[in-house]
């Protein structure tokens, strides 16, 4: 399993409230009766971010970009996330629309849960690091310094201590840039960061913990020097929304009713999306009187 993600923002004439509006119950309407969208992502998350935190209570900066929306989606495979943005429901019902900025941070990762609390359940108060890796050092030394150094770091420094509820760490791998030509992704950044960070909290005041307890902040910054560039690496504060989810024990959801070839959603999608001003043979599409 792979973690397709997307940092974004509201468009430039556009509104923080507007966009959280459309993006939350325009975009997941789209999403739940897309069919393509609901067979190849096997959970999808929104993250919205939250106002207030400031950079003197982070690790890492916010970023310049004012991010505040952070989408993931899970993937079997890479050939599975580039199928995702070309399929014919989201080339015509997706890519008309565009509720943000044309502006992303995209990236495909390999992730691992290096640690998880007994009863965790998703959702709430998260912190996302985008580490950016000091210039030559190469993919896969920064990739060993975070499994074998950092993860031990953290897992002493924050999760033994019981402030965290889960930590992932996630491993990019190269994206071929004509992956997303013609989408709505094609302006996005490709490989700026080399691996990120996801931590769930209870609050946000343990959060800022991360920052203003100095042995805390000590056994997560000690040992990143020669990999980490602390000043080009960026956080998000978010809120995480699962809106489904097919593979996780526990938290699993409903699947849609589109993915069902009787139900009205799988009718009207069976009709198409487009010429709707053009006569169609619908031979075998009636619905039932019942």
């Amino acid at each position: 399993m792979m973690k397709f993600t997307l940092a974004s923002r509201h468009k430039e004439d556009g509104t923080r409230e507007r966009y959280f509006y459309e993006w939350s119950i325009m975009h997941v309407a789209l999403m739940i009766t897309g069919p393509h969208a609901c067979q190849v992502f096997k959970r999808y998350v929104q993250h919205f971010a939250i106002a207030g935190v400031s950079n003197d209570e982070l690790v890492y900066p916010l970023s310049d970009e004012g991010w505040e929306s952070f989408a993931e989606h899970w993937v079997d495979s890479y050939e599975d996330m580039a199928k995702s943005v070309h399929s014919p429901d989201y080339v015509h019902r997706m890519q008309p629309h565009r509720f943000g900025s044309s502006k992303f941070i995209t990236s495909l990762s390999n992730f691992e849960v290096i640690h998880q609390q007994d009863g965790f359940r998703s959702g709430g108060v998260k912190l996302v690091h985008f580490l950016k890796k000091q210039p030559g050092v190469d993919k896969e030394r920064f990739n060993q310094w975070l499994r074998a150094k950092r993860a031990p770091a953290i897992v002493a420094a924050v999760c033994k201590p019981g402030l965290v509820r889960k930590y992932v760490q996630d491993m990019p791998v190269p994206i071929d840039p004509a992956v997303f030509k013609g989408t709505l992704f094609e302006a996005g950044s490709i490989g700026l960061y080399a691996g990120l960070e996801e931590f769930w909290f209870e609050s946000v005041e343990d959060l800022v913990r991360l920052r203003r307890q100095g042995e805390i902040f000590d056994g997560i910054t000690s040992n990143e020097q020669g990999y980490v560039d602390a000043a080009g690496s960026i956080s998000m504060v978010v809120n995480e929304r699962v809106v489904w989810d097919f593979v996780t024990p526990g938290e699993t959801t409903p699947r849609p009713a589109v993915l069902d070839p009787e139900t009205l959603e799988a009718y009207i999608d069976r009709q198409g999306y487009g010429d709707f001003d053009k006569p169609k043979l619908m031979r075998g599409h009636a619905l039932s009187a019942d």
